[in-house]
């Protein structure tokens, strides 16, 4: 299976010396979509896979805040956006002030709802799938799954989940053989270095901006 010996084994060493942080607080914007509580790593995907397609089916009829009311709740339950934050900033995580962090953590979140919510606007058949699931490591599973296309086109997204307080999260996705985090890790890091972390909050908010635009 696709990246199951590959990118996602990466990303599970990098879990393992990459110590849990507590959660950080922060509020949700409400929505008339509860997302349903996750039992299984499947199950994760499943509940993220049934928004998705929820609000590509509503595509230009419910818009762009239309969409975005249907995942952000489901997307803010199944992605664990505090472990994804420490491990996209890596050592400069540590130097980050708890106000920083928080205001990364909140940014970070909102910027995954926004791409969501702009790029799956319309429905022409697609279907998603979970083929499998693997246990990589104790509290660690990878569930690999594909979106097949109208014209037949598949594409493979492979997530890397982890346990906590009984429920399964996100923490790194790779689609179509591409991580999300190694993605992040290596721009946001350049950002920091060579701008610091204000620009990189600054840039996240005007992406988040354009996709409200619907400009993706």
């Amino acid at each position: 299976m696709l990246m199951k010996n590959a990118v996602l084994l990466s990303v599970v060493a990098a879990l393992s010396v990459s110590p849990m942080i507590p959660a950080v607080a922060a509020a949700a914007p409400s929505s008339a979509v509860a997302p349903a509580k996750a039992v299984t790593p499947k199950a994760t995907i499943d509940t993220l896979d049934a928004a998705l397609l929820k609000a590509m089916r509503g595509g230009n009829r419910i818009g762009y805040s239309g969409r975005y009311a249907i995942v952000s709740p489901v997307v803010r339950k199944v992605y664990d956006f505090d472990r994804i934050a420490s491990l996209t900033l890596g050592s400069r995580w540590s130097k980050l002030t708890p106000a920083q962090r928080k205001e990364f953590v909140g940014v970070l979140a909102e910027y995954t709802v926004a791409t969501y919510a702009a790029r799956f606007d319309n429905y022409e058949g697609e279907h998603f799938a979970v083929v499998s699931s693997k246990t990589m490591q104790p509290g660690t599973v990878g569930v690999f799954s594909t979106l097949t296309m109208r014209n037949g086109k598949i594409h493979r997204f492979d997530y890397l989940l982890q346990q906590q307080d009984g429920q399964w999260r996100i923490v790194n996705v790779v689609a179509d053989g591409v991580s999300d985090l190694s993605l992040k890790r290596s721009e946001y890091d350049k950002t920091i270095e060579t701008k610091g972390f204000s620009a990189l909050i600054a840039h996240l908010k005007a992406q988040i901006a354009q996709y409200a635009k619907g400009k993706h």
